[in-house]
């Protein structure tokens, strides 16, 4: 009896200091800035929205998920940058489609499509995603960042109605 008492007794130790060795990792952020005097003027320093207009697409035109409309071409206009910044990049938000999580949810009625947006090169830019870096001309002090807007199915079926959005968008700088 008495081996096995000491076997339990060295078995509970064991077991005992094996599970105070297991703990949980600890990690640093860093968290980088600057604040800067002033940023550039967007779209020659109003505050009115962007507005695009995608037209009107037949719901037919749209046969299975993936498909797009034509894209319609915006852009946001940068001036009066200080000399510091030499690039800048936006981030459009705004309500992620619940299917495809990389486009913009229509309100309205429509049903099965999303709105995408991508740069002029078209290449997609997901919600909550920067867009490539656009140099800003150091003589011009601005740099004009060209984007298209198109729908974009998310399901081989397309219900008709209003397909709107709003997006918010935040520019980076360089």
């Amino acid at each position: 009896m008495n081996k096995r008492n000491s076997f339990i007794l060295l078995l509970g130790t064991v077991l005992c200091l094996s599970h105070s060795v297991a703990h949980a990792e600890d990690g640093t952020i860093n968290f980088t800035g600057q604040i800067v005097a002033t940023t550039c003027d967007v779209n020659g320093g109003t505050t009115d929205a962007i507005n695009v207009d995608l037209g009107n697409v037949a719901a037919t035109s749209f046969t299975a998920a993936g498909d797009t409309s034509s894209p319609t071409a915006f852009t946001i206009a940068l001036t009066k940058c200080p000399t510091t910044f030499t690039a800048a990049a936006v981030k459009f938000g705004g309500t992620a489609d619940a299917v495809d999580n990389q486009l913009l949810e229509v309100t309205g009625g429509a049903t099965g499509v999303g709105i995408e947006i991508a740069d002029n090169q078209g290449v997609s830019i997901p919600v909550y995603t920067a867009s490539r870096f656009y140099p800003i001309d150091a003589t011009a002090e601005g740099v004009e960042m060209n984007f298209i807007a198109r729908y974009k199915s998310t399901a081989a079926t397309v219900g008709e109605g209003a397909a709107n959005a709003v997006s918010q968008f935040t520019i980076n700088y360089q």
